[in-house]
Parts: structure tokens; C-alpha cells; sequence
């Protein structure tokens, strides 16, 4: 019995390595190029500026900022989101390598499958308050104020 063990595992270890080693074998491995590496770095920045963006309309909901810093951090922020995408399309725009895989198609499911789960979620805007509301929702989150026609 402890042979067949000692088998068991030593075959596990051969598995394990030849799963390891195999990235580092294969020759088809290449170097992102600086467009690529730039085009990363910008997407990278685009996610964190949309979730600063998040983080300061939650602020704004729940009361942590004022209604005039709210509109100026809000504004500089999706100017500086603005920026980016222009650069992303101009980069994107450019020729990919030609052993680049091309992604575009998943892409945009992806996004189209992004934009209907928001608007699902969307219930519109508080006429006391204008604060956002979500589908569902009987009293605004900010001012408290009940939702017309939401059912209670």
C-alpha cells in the first residue's frame, strides 16, 4: 500500500511540474509592445477614475459633500475620464500586431451586457432632492421623502 502512495504522489508531482514548466517552454511567449503597455496603463487609470467617480456620487448621496464641491470634483474628474477615452480610442485606432488576438467582439457583449444591468437597476431621481434612486425603491436614500407610485 505504500508503495502504490509513493506512485500516487510522485505521478502527481510530474503533473504538477510539467504544468508549470509548460508556460515557460512554449516559444510563442512575446513582449507587449510600448502601445500596448500604454494602452494597459490607460485602462487601468479609466477603472480607477470610474470608481472614484462611484465613490464621490455615494459621498454626494449620503450627505458627506457639499453640493458645490460635489459639481467641481464631479466635473474635473469625468473631464479627466474624457481624456482618457480619447486616448484609449486613439491608441485602440492604431494597427494591433498581427499575431494579436482579436477580442473586440467579447468586448462589446461584455459592455452592452454592463449598460443593461445599470439601466435595470436605474429607478431615476427624487423630486424633493434630486438625489438617485434605485428600481425598487419607496423612500429616497438622501432626504427620505416617499417615491410617487412605488408601491407600500
Amino acid at each position: 500500500m505504500e508503495l502504490a502512495a509513493l506512485l500516487v504522489i510522485l505521478a502527481l508531482a510530474v503533473v504538477a511540474a510539467a504544468f508549470v514548466i509548460r508556460p515557460l517552454r512554449e516559444a510563442s511567449a512575446r513582449e507587449p509592445d510600448e502601445r500596448e503597455r500604454r494602452l494597459s496603463a490607460l485602462r487601468a487609470e479609466e477603472d480607477q477614475t470610474l470608481a472614484l467617480l462611484d465613490e464621490l456620487d455615494m459621498d454626494y448621496a449620503m450627505g458627506r459633500i457639499e453640493p458645490e464641491d460635489y459639481r467641481a470634483s464631479r466635473a474635473a474628474r469625468v473631464s479627466h475620464g474624457a481624456a482618457l477615452l480619447r486616448q484609449i480610442d486613439e491608441l485602440s485606432a492604431e494597427a494591433p500586431p498581427a499575431d494579436a488576438p482579436r477580442a473586440l467582439p467579447a468586448a462589446a457583449s461584455d459592455i452592452e451586457a454592463r449598460v443593461a444591468q445599470l439601466r435595470a437597476r436605474a429607478g431615476g431621481f427624487c423630486g424633493n432632492c434630486g438625489g438617485p434612486l434605485v428600481l425598487g425603491d419607496r423612500f429616497c436614500s438622501r432626504c427620505g421623502q416617499p417615491v410617487p407610485g412605488a408601491s407600500g
